[in-house]
């Protein structure tokens, strides 16, 4: 199985990251995964310019960034696991631009090609106030997850998040749960 994970913060040491770290001891030895930090990346948001629902490009989009990179890593993954801190009840802005710029490898109108349906998505979340302060950035996702045809696999809260209590295995047990019920 190949895992796919979207780093969104903005922290190498911070409490989205230490999770990923958990995450990755968890998600078992058969596992081929690989960690991507967005947000070290020139990732800028999709412009709208049509071109991608005009055609079918080589590179996915007329932006050239780096997530012409990541177009590959996200098609040839079992798994993409979204992993970001909620900030203002959204995603971190390169987490949202990620998701964003992925529409070109779907034809939305007709759909004569959606190159993400049956895609497996999930999240890793910390968050500085109650679970529910999530809610608006996970329907969100839920939301381009059942567009495109990717499959939601489900998502991990940490709330009130606190890197000592990460740090100190207070959430292995979680953690290792979501990891076993996401990998199927």
């Amino acid at each position: 199985m190949k895992v796919l994970i979207i780093n969104g913060s903005p922290r190498t040491r911070g409490n989205t990251s230490e999770l990923v770290k958990r995450f990755l001891s968890s998600i078992g030895n058969d596992a081929e995964a690989e960690e991507v930090r967005i947000f070290e990346k020139d990732i800028i948001g999709c412009r709208n310019c049509g071109s991608c629902q005009e055609a079918v490009l080589k590179n996915h989009c007329v932006i050239s960034d780096d997530m012409s990179d990541l177009y590959q890593k996200f098609l040839s993954s079992d798994l993409t696991v979204l992993a970001s801190p909620i900030y203002m009840w959204q995603f971190t802005p390169c987490t949202i631009a990620f998701l964003n710029r992925l529409h070109c490898l779907c034809h939305s109108e007709d759909f004569s090609y959606n190159d993400m349906a049956g895609k497996k998505m999930a999240a890793l979340i910390t968050l500085g106030g109650e679970e529910e302060v999530a809610d608006y950035a996970v329907n969100g996702l839920r939301d381009f997850c059942e567009f495109f045809s990717i499959k939601y696999e489900g998502d991990l809260r940490i709330p009130s998040a606190v890197k000592e209590k990460i740090l100190s295995g207070e959430y292995d047990g979680k953690v290792k749960e979501f990891a076993a019920r996401i990998r199927g």
